[in-house]
């Protein structure tokens, strides 16, 4: 059984720097075969500073992710445009855009509810005890 490598701070950098280009933890782990997912997840368990690290690492990656969209979507609208794609097929592109879209939106929101999620849709100020005030929004 070979021996367990010990994570540096350069495997560490190396690691966080394909998650942060938007890899996913199988690919990295494909591409760094030297050391797994279970002992990267150890560490960043036992250790905060790398936690905060891989947190900031998915955070850029959501940012490159809703930013290809963005060069995705303008891609798709000169094409549009230009008349290089038929109305059927444009069609059909524009729903698949809308579905890649709210898949990204859900991840993003799951990785960084505080910056993509929902907020709360519904606050209760307290101040009479009989009633207090409520403000609800409708979706």
């Amino acid at each position: 059984m070979p021996r367990k490598r010990k994570l540096t701070e350069k495997l560490a950098d190396q690691i966080l720097e394909l998650i942060a280009d938007g890899k996913t933890i199988r690919e990295v782990f494909n591409i760094i075969t030297s050391y797994t997912w279970q002992s990267f997840r150890k560490e960043l368990i036992n250790d905060d500073t790398l936690m905060m690290k891989y947190i900031k690492s998915k955070e850029l990656a959501i940012d490159l992710k809703l930013s290809e969209l963005e060069d995705k979507r303008k891609e798709l609208e000169a094409k549009i445009e230009n008349g290089f794609v038929d109305p059927k097929s444009a069609q059909n592109l524009v729903n698949l855009y809308k579905i890649i879209t709210a898949h990204n939106q859900w991840s993003a929101s799951k990785l960084s509810a505080k910056r993509y999620g929902k907020q709360a849709e519904t606050i209760t100020l307290r101040g009479d005890k009989e009633q207090p005030l409520s403000i609800s929004w409708s979706k």
